[in-house]
């Protein structure tokens, strides 16, 4: 199989770095308060899981905090990831297909950080970057004789399991986002495929299934914790 570049420029990465970016220098800016308080950071859209209990309409919080980041490192580290990898599975999937997985694993990882750590603040688009990670690690499978994804796809999962152990190891890093987003990429791909190669209709539809399950039950269960 021939995987072509849709377009040569990888216009949906280039937006999301955009829109990080203004929210970023908007923080940093000092017309709202100390870029990296706590409460400069949850107006800004992080996600803090209390304030989402007490207040359902900060839903929303489950999405935005990939584009929200705590510092100059951790936005320019980020930032230097979305850059590379999300062009590169922009140019693989496609616009539509990476704009799902990226944004589909964050959620999924916000969700799943939103139930198992409630109490903490977290940020960043990491998330749906180690969705991007599994995306290609489920890819190996569907293209098999595809030397560029598989080179890639041995190359993410080190970067993969480095990432999960640091998670682990370092202290403040949202591990349970991490693996949300983890899993999110992976059965967002299965779900979509690329190109016209697709997983067999019924992989997808549980696939599919077991997705929305995850992001209902856990939204489900944290309201539950507390009501």
């Amino acid at each position: 199989m021939n995987i072509k570049r849709i377009k040569n420029e990888s216009y949906m990465t280039l937006i999301f770095l955009t829109i990080q970016t203004i929210i970023f220098v908007l923080m940093q800016s000092g017309l709202f308060g100390d870029g990296q308080s706590a409460t400069t950071i949850i107006n800004f859209g992080g996600l803090y899981g209390l304030q989402v209990v007490e207040d359902p309409t900060k839903l929303w919080h489950l999405i935005s905090p990939i584009f929200v980041h705590i510092g100059f490192s951790h936005f320019l580290f980020n930032s230097v990831v979305l850059y590379f990898l999300g062009k590169q599975t922009e140019e693989v999937f496609g616009h539509l297909r990476f704009s799902i997985i990226y944004l589909g694993s964050g959620l999924l990882g916000n969700c799943l950080t939103f139930y198992l750590d409630t109490y903490s603040i977290s940020a960043g688009a990491s998330g749906g970057l180690l969705g991007l990670f599994g995306a290609f690690i489920v890819l190996r499978f569907l293209v098999p004789n595809n030397a560029m994804i598989q080179g890639l796809s041995q190359s993410y999962f080190i970067l993969m399991i480095l990432t999960l152990v640091s998670s682990v190891i370092q202290p403040n890093i949202a591990f349970w986002g991490h693996l949300g987003g983890l899993i999110g990429g992976a059965l967002l791909t299965v779900v979509l495929g690329v190109g016209r190669q697709s997983f067999n209709k019924h992989l997808r539809i549980v696939s599919f299934i077991f997705y929305i399950f995850l992001i209902i039950s856990t939204i489900f269960l944290t309201f539950a914790k507390f009501h």
